[in-house]
């Protein structure tokens, strides 16, 4: 036996067989942990999109019932009043700006544009004040509506904030005072026209290009 393994033969033999050996343990050290991790994560990537499969049925066909109370419409005629009111609006825009320190210089209504169910009412809007009030008051304005726990909270109507331009202000006051010039838009419902039947034209009781001051009566 001995000579065999001294033999050329077998020392070929013997070297064959290491290198299987090492083979055999590359495989179980490297290879199949790394097979066993590929196939678990490709379980867990067919179970992430299953999941989301899931979720994206759920969000089209939502499974809770939707109750309407009395006080969910008052909310919602808050947020949405039957006419533009700018008397209102002026009120409101004073009470925001006052609460947030600023100088409210004038309101600018624009015609109105008609959408499907509700009217749309352009707002000019300037104030003056520090650059942080501003800022607030822009973000007081966008709170006035909110959902809080799926419910509607109204504070005041709906309002968005299409442009803010801000720039020095008039007179000796400098930064980090500036005017701040904001283009609104505040809605009212409009009932939607019943097919076939010619809309009425729409009128406001304010001038469309007229500046309605702040402390004016509109």
């Amino acid at each position: 036996m001995s000579d065999l393994l001294r033999s050329p033969k077998g020392k070929i033999g013997l070297a064959v067989a290491g290198g299987l050996l090492v083979v055999i343990a590359g495989w179980l050290l490297l290879v199949s942990p790394q097979r066993s991790k590929a196939v678990e994560l490709g379980a867990q990537v067919e179970a992430s999109r299953t999941e989301l499969s899931q979720r994206k049925l759920a969000l089209v066909r939502p499974s809770s019932t939707v109750t309407v109370k009395p006080s969910d419409l008052y909310r919602l005629t808050k947020a949405l009043p039957n006419e533009t009111d700018m008397s209102g609006i002026l009120l409101e825009m004073s009470r925001v700006a006052g609460r947030d320190n600023l100088e409210l210089s004038s309101v600018s209504p624009s015609p109105q544009l008609s959408g499907t169910g509700y009217l749309q009412q352009p707002l000019a809007v300037v104030v003056q004040g520090r650059f942080a009030n501003v800022s607030r008051f822009l973000g007081d304005l966008r709170s006035l509506v909110s959902v809080r726990g799926g419910r509607l909270d109204a504070r005041g109507r709906f309002y968005s904030v299409s442009r803010v331009d801000i720039s020095a202000p008039e007179g000796t006051k400098a930064f980090p005072t500036v005017k701040a010039a904001v283009t609104l838009n505040a809605y009212s419902f409009s009932a939607p026209v019943p097919s076939g039947t010619p809309a009425p034209s729409t009128t406001t009781d304010t001038s469309s290009s007229g500046t309605v001051a702040a402390g004016a009566t509109p």
